[in-house]
């Protein structure tokens, strides 16, 4: 056990953090072992998602993020769905005549 205040502090704050990642490792585990069940468009977005919270976060590194994306993304085109992409609104300049 620590014996200077400083060190009991970050002890505590060690302690918060590591249940918040686990947290977080769970959902990930969660989303993915969900998508490989039953794959669907809607799962590879929940798995995509808690993918890129765990990165955000880095609880996960961003490659192995990458490498698990990738992966999935193979198994959705292996199963002959299609995946549907979310497209974002498009920004269009308007031009002054």
């Amino acid at each position: 056990m620590p014996v200077i205040r400083s060190a009991k502090k970050k002890l505590r704050a060690d302690h918060r953090k590591q249940k918040i990642n686990q947290r977080v490792e769970a959902a990930v585990k969660l989303a993915i072992k969900t998508f490989k069940k039953a794959p669907s468009p809607g799962a590879l977005n929940k798995a995509y998602s808690a993918l890129d919270v765990a990165a955000k976060k880095d609880v996960i590194p961003k490659g192995r993020v990458a490498r698990k994306k990738s992966r999935l993304a193979n198994l959705i085109s292996k199963s002959n769905i299609k995946a549907t992409k979310t497209k974002s609104p498009s920004k269009t300049k308007k031009v002054k005549s």
